[in-house]
Formats: structure tokens, sequence, C-alpha cells
């Protein structure tokens, strides 16, 4: 009898009939599904992320690991190529040749610190700055367009310096100018001249020929449109010093004829009004 009572269910605790049963185990199951999911998703999630880094880190250690990286500027057809003088995209402006009338160009910001510059010229240098990190170069533009009374400054602050040297005002001025341009003289008032730099290297001298940032521009600018506006072996042609910062936007075929030739813009236009 007693033997017999010690079988009975605990108090409390009633049996589970078969539905319930089944019930329990699909919801057991459905659990172990969803825990599953998530568990797999975060695994996703995460190989995701460290693939976002691992290719974003790769172009940078190569540029650290490798050093001094060369690039081959490509080859163009331009055979179809006619230029036209009296392209906008083509004015020219220096110390002999003064702006007839102040521009007011479409100007739209070309990086995200807000530096500004033409619209089409802003598009270019954006498009040109994502081809340049995809190899592990970060370019940085340090200035673009100018109001007139911004290029008044400019030049005013760079003739005060040579005047604290000691230089008479006729030496400083034809010194600032051959750095500088005069007031009136400043294409950067377009919107079409970009000042580039690069991270790691921030201040606007010749030791900048000598990074990689420079020599992929070199290679490449021409296919967004820039070029090089006076060159280190062209300053008898523009009468400014080589400035391997300052950079030009002429649009994608004249720049790759321009480049092309090896002519400075002045040069370039001289020939083409001959043609």
């Amino acid at each position: 009898m007693e033997q017999h009572n010690a079988q009975r269910p605990a108090a409390g605790r009633p049996r589970l009939t078969r539905e319930q049963w089944l019930a329990r185990r699909r919801r057991r199951r459905l659990r172990l599904v969803r825990n599953w999911v998530l568990f797999l998703s975060a695994c996703g999630a995460a190989v995701g992320l460290m693939t976002g880094l691992i290719l974003w880190a790769l172009p940078q250690a190569v540029a650290l690991l490798g050093g001094r990286q060369e690039f081959t500027a490509p080859s163009y057809d331009l055979s179809g190529y006619l230029c036209d003088p009296d392209d906008p995209l083509l004015i020219l402006v220096n110390n002999n040749l003064p702006l007839t009338e102040t521009p007011a160009p479409a100007l739209a910001a070309a990086d995200d610190a807000g530096v500004q510059l033409e619209k089409q010229a802003a598009e270019a240098y954006r498009a040109m700055a994502a081809a340049a990190a995809q190899v592990g170069i970060q370019l940085r533009l340090a200035g673009g367009y100018q109001t007139p009374e911004q290029a008044q400054q400019a030049f005013d602050a760079c003739k005060q310096g040579y005047l604290d040297d000691g230089m008479s005002d006729a030496e400083a001025d034809a010194r600032a100018a051959s750095i500088v341009p005069r007031p009136g003289c400043n294409e950067s008032v377009t919107g079409f001249a970009a000042e580039i730099l690069a991270e790691g290297y921030d201040t606007k001298d010749t030791g900048f020929a000598d990074t990689d940032a420079f020599r992929w521009l070199s290679a490449y600018a021409a296919d967004y449109g820039f070029i090089l506006r006076w060159p280190e072996d062209r300053q008898a042609a523009t009468g400014m010093v080589f400035e391997p910062w300052h950079w030009r936007y002429v649009g994608v075929e004249n720049a790759r004829a321009m480049f092309a030739s090896g002519l400075s813009l002045e040069e370039f236009l001289a020939v083409s009004r001959l043609s």
C-alpha cells in the first residue's frame, strides 16, 4: 500500500497532456532556431565589419610598408580632340591678363570641410579624392575659391613679408607676384583653382613634389580634368614659381590634351590659337 502511494505524481505538478507536451517542445525548438538566427546574424555583422575594416586598412598598409609609390600615367588617344580657346573652362588669368570683370561662379563644397570650388570642379575633385583613397592616398584640399577681397589680402600679406625682409617696394611687389598673382589677376576667383595637399603633408612648399600624393596627381589628375597650373619646367611661360600644390580644373578632354602636350596653359592656348 505504501509502495503504491509513492508512485503517485507530486502535488502541484499535474501531468502534461500529449498536446501540451508537443506545444512546449515546439516552443523550445522555435527559441533554439531564433537564438541561432540571432547568433548567425551577429556573426555576419561582425564579419562584414571586419571585412570593411580590412578593405579600408589594406591600401593604408600597402602605402606605409611599400615606401615610395610610383604611378604610370595612361596614354590618351587625342585624335578626335579639337581645342576651343573660347571654352569657359580654359579662361586664362595671370599677371599679364587680368580679369576684365569679376566672375560669379556657381560654387559647391568640394570636400567635407566645406572648401568651395566651381561646381564642376568640386564634383571632379570629390571623384579624384575618392580614387586616390583607393590606393591609400588621402588628398586634402588646402584652398579653393577666393573672393576678390581674399585674393587682395593674400597678395598684400605675401608682399608685406618681403617688405619686412628689407626689400624695396618694387622688389617686394615683383617677388610676391611670382608667388601669389596680383589683385585682379588671380584665377582663384574663378573657382577653378584648387590647392591640394595630403594627410601627413600640410605645408605649401616644393617638398610636396616628393610625396606619393603628388606623384599620383601627376599621373592621374588629367583623368578628372585637373592640370598642374605652374609646372617647374614652365616658369618662363607662366611667370610663376613652381607650386606643386596648385592645380587648375580645365575639364577632362582639355586636361588630357594639355598633359600630353607638356605645355602650360599659356602655351597650350597660344598654340591652339595659331592652329
